[in-house]
């Protein structure tokens, strides 16, 4: 049986690679696979990144062994790592930095404040460091940036740094509502979503940060309120140059601080925290094929696909071009990956197996 696809390169690899690899399965004769198309000009999808996908490991893409549909794909170390906690990689791409200074606003905020001469903005960035590896969450900016810019939502964040850390450091933290006193009647509204360090300063100064800082155990809020303080203070100073950091604190605390009594953060799915302890794995990756698109071709060829020019009567499958950016590239790839993946099973019947 001769099969000819056309598509944008993901979709038709995919389909390719699926259709020869489900007939061996059934132990038919291997249909005569060709893509149209020139291999040399596959369109790259480069590392690092790292995201769930069924499909891509079992066409040994990226695989990590024994970590089931874990794909890493390598990269330059000092290139952001492109990251997914969505099933298949299907959506909610984000980067985090690899380089040691963060790619985030707010953990900018926090390198600087690090390495600012000011003895005042050192002891400060000091003290968060303390409290944050004390709950979990060492300060590397890789951590904190998957904490502040990933998107989902922010008790689901947390719950995600905490995994990525656990599986970097293999600690555990103080629990997160140990700094909270109990609550067993109305909890207090969170801050909306995307504060400023300029509305958090302004509801401190007015009065309405208060239900929220009620919720702080007295040891803890005495401490807070001096962090506050100086925080403030150095925004006079700077013109607010770190207050990204305050904002992006106050967001994530504010919902930490709506949790009733004995709560817990919610659990990460199945692929989503396979990609969280995925996260060390992929931080240090170095060795192997860089670019997902051509470990596809390599698949493809070894399992006897080709490549030709032309054909009478090709099936054309998805043929979204392919963005320019990493970000949505990596997107549009895993979409169109899984997309001709669910599409495998009519194409089989259509080409293969009419009677079916």
């Amino acid at each position: 049986m001769d099969v000819t696809l056309i598509g944008n390169s993901p979709a038709v690899l995919t389909a390719g690679i699926l259709l020869i690899s489900k007939a061996r399965s059934f132990g038919l004769p291997s249909p005569r696979v060709a893509i149209i198309g020139d291999p040399d000009q596959i369109t790259p999808v480069e590392g690092p990144a790292v995201l769930h996908s069924h499909v891509l490991a079992s066409c040994g893409v990226g695989r990590e062994l024994s970590r089931g549909a874990l794909v890493v794909v390598p990269g330059p170390p000092d290139a952001p790592l492109m990251v997914s906690f969505a099933k298949d990689g299907r959506s909610g791409w984000f980067q985090i930095d690899m380089a040691g200074g963060g790619l985030h606003p707010a953990t900018q905020g926090l390198m600087r404040l690090s390495r600012d001469p000011r003895p005042v903005a050192r002891e400060a960035s000091r003290r968060l460091r303390r409290v944050l590896s004390g709950l979990g969450i060492p300060s590397e900016p890789a951590l904190l940036d998957l904490l502040f810019a990933a998107p989902e939502p922010p008790l689901s964040r947390i719950a995600l740094a905490l995994r990525a850390a656990r599986s970097l450091t293999g600690e555990e933290g103080s629990p997160m509502t140990r700094l909270l006193t109990p609550e067993h009647g109305v909890c207090p509204d969170p801050l909306p979503l995307g504060v400023t360090g300029e509305e958090v300063l302004a509801r401190r100064a007015d009065g309405r940060l208060e239900p929220l800082l009620g919720r702080v155990r007295v040891h803890a809020r005495d401490a807070l309120e001096e962090w506050l303080d100086d925080i403030a203070a150095l925004a006079k100073e700077d013109g607010g140059r770190d207050l990204a950091l305050l904002g992006a604190l106050a967001e994530l605390g504010g919902h930490l601080g709506m949790l009733p009594a004995s709560s817990m953060l919610p659990p990460p799915d199945s692929a989503a925290d396979t990609v969280a302890t995925g996260i060390g794995a992929a931080l240090g990756a170095s060795v192997g094929e860089r670019d997902a698109s051509r470990s596809l071709v390599t698949i493809f060829r070894f399992l006897g696909g080709r490549f030709v020019t032309e054909a009478r009567h090709p099936i054309r499958l998805m043929d979204a071009e392919p963005p320019a950016g990493r970000l949505e590239r990596w997107q549009w790839f895993a979409q169109a990956v899984a997309e001709s993946a669910d599409a495998v099973d009519s194409l089989w019947r259509r080409v293969i197996d009419p009677a079916s």
